[in-house]
């Protein structure tokens, strides 16, 4: 078992978490400082394994324990083959969360401030160890940052660390009860919640917000969400696209299979519009200490007007409010339409390290390149999917 400065980490197969440690990494999950994070308990991590690394083998879940004994750090990890699959480039180690499910989630190892730069240390000295051509790790900017010393201690041939990504999420903080952080909101946000409420009430038909939790959050009412969800990303009347983060079967089942569980512990709730008895839109919610996440939504584009998720946000805000949350994030990628909530940031990077060979220093090169020339066209995609449509010759 290797240690770093009292710290020791040991690689745990999933089969092998009793309830003890079950229990335990519940209980650091539960004592999260600072912008807390929902993918970090064991419920979700599980799941993932499950749904997106078939092969016992290539989980690694990291224990890490202080000199004392406890536990202070998890680290679930994966072992992942990158590059095209007819000619792979390398095999890396990520985080669960990480390469292969939507840019909603957000990888990172579960620690507390206190002992994050230990535990970061600990991880990477075992990660760059472990065979894997190199490994990645996302770190929230405020809590610890990559240490060129972690790699610089070795004989190997070709020790590295680079910078790879930051990772922004727009966060509200929540000061005072909702009247006064209602008060605190840009005009045009308050505006558009004026609107939505008036439109639909001038409608004439009978409406209401409910909040979904515990034995509410069922099978029925998680596949309505993923409905709406698809009918919101083939809706092509406004400026900016929203893709079926659901279009896949693996990461339908993978909700299908959580969330209930998940809203049982009071961990997930779904905030729906109901008009004339009808489910027209839905918010998820996940729910960390202190910190309640704004993650997917889905609307029936007949009530695009109505304004009608930034409504279920609003009422996602005001339920945080009311269970004693310090902060609301609105997931990674800011836009226009977080920002009209806080233009407060959260940050974590992505830094990719490995202390092997040089052969194994040329994959991680290739595999550079090849990610940014993908990063490049999707990047180029999207602007122009969200950017103004040339008028067709003669028009005007």
């Amino acid at each position: 078992m290797p240690t770093t400065t009292g710290y020791a980490v040991r690689r745990l197969d999933v089969g092998e978490l009793t309830p003890q440690l079950h229990e335990e990494w519940t209980g650091l999950h539960h004592r999260q400082t600072g912008v807390s994070n929902p993918f970090c308990s064991p419920e979700w991590v599980l799941e993932w394994y499950r749904a997106h690394v078939p092969d016992p083998a290539q989980r690694h879940l990291l224990l890490v324990r202080d000199d004392a004994g406890a536990l202070v750090g998890v680290a679930p990890l994966y072992e992942q083959v990158v590059g095209p699959r007819r000619l792979p480039v390398g095999r890396r180690l990520v985080l669960v969360g990480y390469g292969l499910a939507t840019p909603l989630e957000l990888p990172q190892v579960l620690t507390t401030d206190r002992h994050a730069r230990a535990v970061h240390q600990a991880v990477v000295r075992w990660s760059r160890d472990a065979g894997a051509d190199w490994a990645e790790l996302s770190l929230a900017r405020d809590q610890v940052w990559f240490e060129p010393a972690w790699v610089e201690d070795t004989t190997a041939h070709s020790p590295h660390h680079s910078h790879r990504a930051a990772r922004a999420c727009v966060v509200l903080p929540l000061e005072g009860d909702w009247e006064q952080v209602r008060s605190g909101l840009k005009r045009n946000l308050k505006e558009s919640l004026r609107r939505g409420r008036n439109r639909l009430t001038r409608s004439g038909r009978d409406w209401h917000v409910r909040t979904l939790e515990g034995a509410e959050v069922d099978e029925e009412a998680v596949r309505r969400f993923f409905a709406l969800h698809s009918a919101r990303a083939g809706f092509d009347g406004t400026s900016s696209t929203h893709p079926d983060a659901y279009a896949d079967a693996a990461r339908r089942e993978l909700l299908v299979r959580l969330l209930p569980r998940l809203a049982g512990s009071k961990e997930a709730s779904l905030v729906e519009l109901v008009v004339d008895g009808e489910v027209v839109a839905v918010q998820l919610a996940l729910h960390a200490h202190g910190t309640s996440y704004v993650h997917s939504s889905g609307l029936d584009p007949a009530y695009w007007e109505f304004s009608a998720v930034t409504l279920l946000q609003a009422e996602v805000v005001r339920s945080a409010i009311a269970r004693g949350d310090t902060v609301v994030n609105f997931s990674p990628g800011p836009n226009v339409a977080k920002m009209r909530w806080s233009e407060r940031m959260h940050v974590q990077d992505d830094f990719a390290y490995a202390t092997g060979s040089r052969a194994a220093g040329l994959r991680f090169l290739a595999f550079s390149q090849l990610a940014a020339v993908k990063q490049f066209r999707h990047a180029v995609a999207t602007a122009r999917a969200n950017s103004p449509k040339p008028a067709a010759p003669g028009a005007g």
